[in-house]
């Protein structure tokens, strides 16, 4: 061989050598701002395989994970996207499922997580007042989101249901079944068993535009202790459940 060709084997070899072991902290400290809402902390491990610990900011606080794990899925290229197996774990919660960014977009793939319900205080404002209570479990076997447009299907179960404005607990099992296929996604919320019996239907204008129509009402022995929360819901109508509409902008 040609030394002209040898070096150029060599720079080449040294260069994946180079990418293969890059750590994951030197490209964290370049790629992530020294201030924002996500933070990185404890780095270990290189691009390919590592860990770490987060801090992700909200309008309530920071919530904070207690482990991040990234392992490289390098058959993914075949497919013309590079993605990750992660799994995330914190107080309260665990996720896992794969993560991918193709020509188009990002993706999910094989989601699973579970988390207190109480969590959604440090994520969502609105929730405070109701410090939800219970198990929170979410499903997904593909998302696909490019352009403010979304594909695939989504399923979260809240099970053994609370909040701090009734003192019926639990509530209940709900289930939210989201199928999106572009720049809308259609929801149906249902009850799986208890006291409060909620079913409905709505639509997620991406990125924010929510509306959701439904109705609520009281079951079983508890039904009239359910009467202030129900309230809070919507209007009673001559049947005695009450009419649910919610839409944000």
């Amino acid at each position: 061989m040609r030394p002209g060709s040898l070096a150029i084997l060599g720079i080449a070899a040294y260069s994946i050598f180079l990418v293969a072991t890059m750590p994951a902290r030197w490209v964290a400290e370049r790629s992530l701002p020294a201030e924002g809402r996500f933070a990185l902390r404890e780095v270990e491990g290189t691009i390919w395989h590592g860990s770490a610990k987060a801090a992700i900011g909200s309008m309530t606080g920071t919530l904070g994970v207690d482990r991040i794990e990234w392992r490289f899925l390098p058959s993914r290229l075949m497919q013309g996207r590079a993605a990750y197996d992660v799994a995330t774990k914190g107080a309260g919660f665990e996720a896992r499922g794969e993560l991918g960014r193709g020509f188009s977009g990002w993706s999910v793939h094989g989601l699973s997580a579970r988390a207190d319900a109480a969590i959604a205080t440090a994520i969502l404002p609105w929730a405070g007042p109701w410090r939800p209570e219970g198990t929170l479990a979410a499903t997904a076997e593909s998302l696909d989101l490019a352009d403010q447009r979304l594909h695939g299907a989504l399923r979260v179960d809240w099970t053994d249901a609370a909040v701090a404005l009734s003192d019926v607990r639990p509530l209940g099992s709900y289930r939210a079944e989201v199928l999106a296929d572009g720049a809308v996604a259609r929801i149906a919320v249902t009850s799986q068993g208890g006291a409060l019996r909620v079913a409905g239907q709505g639509q997620l204008q991406l990125p924010s535009q929510l509306t959701f129509t439904g109705e609520a009402r009281g079951e079983g022995p508890n039904a009239a202790a359910l009467e202030r929360l129900l309230d809070l819901m919507g209007p009673r109508r001559p049947d005695g459940a009450r009419a649910i509409e919610w839409r944000t902008r």
